[in-house]
């Protein structure tokens, strides 16, 4: 290990594996590579270790996405980042080690010396120099939360102002969209279980779910709202899990088997939703069309029309099916 004073700082490099050590808080494990090819940063702080990854490590991606979450554009960060591991240097050397093209360095420089980042040494040719990331980072963010504190006052001002000239006024009409994708379809039906009050009646096929579904189910059920889920088919092997998701959560499940039926969801007798499949034996990459409204007459219809498939519908022990494993060790 040979071990030799740079810029004042102590620094070693082992003889035979070329590996670059900073005897500060952190060292860096390199193998004859600069900061762009470095794969890993390991903590020397007991203290901080399980904070980065779990082996006490962070790569250089997270560390420039760190950066970049602080408020420094993606050159700013390299820049800063290979300015730290190299010390010292000149803008030519900053904008090899960073990638940071010839043409940009100097701008990219004068940007981080504004976020007080960067230190410049008068000379010919000049040499920049960074600020220690404990002070540099720690002033970033604080100048970030001043401005987020700014901005949270402006939004609730802004707020004061923009609001409904007529807020019990409801847009009447149907709501439609079509597509391939999901996620609209349940967070519309995410929407409607969050503004339930007393009921909600759903018809789906394979019980399915998404997260912003199930935190809405989750919430109505501690609001004391009746949910009522309908299957459109026989729990088997395929959905057993997702239709036991429902009944461990206290949730009737009824079935009424049909080969082919709209997806509903009825909420206190307000609002409906609609899914219509354009190939309903098709379980995936299949196009549809949903379509909401509260358009008092067609609620009525639906939601009389739900409430008696219901009562013809078969109640779901989930205790009495076997799960896939069961039936298939059988």
């Amino acid at each position: 290990m040979d071990r030799f004073i740079r810029n004042g700082r102590q620094e070693l490099i082992h003889r035979e594996t070329g590996r670059f050590f900073l005897n500060e808080r952190m060292r860096l494990r390199v193998s004859d590579s600069r900061f762009l090819g470095i794969e890993n940063i390991e903590s020397d702080d007991d203290g901080r270790k399980g904070k980065a990854g779990s082996d006490g490590t962070v790569n250089r991606e997270e560390i420039l996405r760190t950066l970049a979450s602080c408020g420094l554009s993606e050159y700013e960060s390299k820049a800063y980042a290979s300015l730290v591991f190299i010390g010292p240097s000149r803008a030519g050397a900053i904008s090899r080690e960073s990638n940071v093209p010839q043409s940009k360095i100097y701008e990219i420089l004068d940007q981080l010396m504004d976020k007080q980042m960067v230190e410049m040494f008068d000379g010919r040719p000049k040499e920049f120099k960074a600020v220690a990331p404990g002070v540099a980072l720690k002033n970033l963010l604080e100048e970030r939360t001043h401005e987020l504190d700014a901005l949270k006052g402006k939004v609730g001002v802004i707020g004061d102002f923009l609001k409904p000239t007529k807020p019990t006024e409801v847009l009447g009409g149907i709501w439609t969209i079509k597509g391939e994708k999901f996620k609209e379809f349940f967070n519309k039906a995410a929407e409607m279980m969050n503004r339930s009050e007393r009921y909600v009646y759903a018809i789906t096929r394979d019980f399915s779910r998404t997260a912003s579904l199930a935190d809405a189910l989750h919430k109505a059920k501690k609001r004391g709202v009746k949910v009522r889920v309908i299957g459109m088919e026989h729990v088997n092997e395929q959905n057993y899990y997702k239709a036991r998701w429902y009944t461990d959560h206290g949730i009737d499940v009824r079935v009424f088997e049909t080969a082919v039926h709209p997806r509903m969801l009825v909420a206190d007798g307000k609002e409906i939703l609609l899914r219509l499949d354009y190939d309903p034996g098709k379980r995936n990459g299949f196009f549809f069309s949903s379509m909401w409204s509260e358009d008092a007459s067609l609620v009525a219809v639906i939601d009389s029309y739900v409430k008696n498939m219901w009562e013809n519908a078969e109640s779901l022990d989930i205790k009495k099916v076997k799960p896939p494993e069961a039936a298939q060790a059988a």
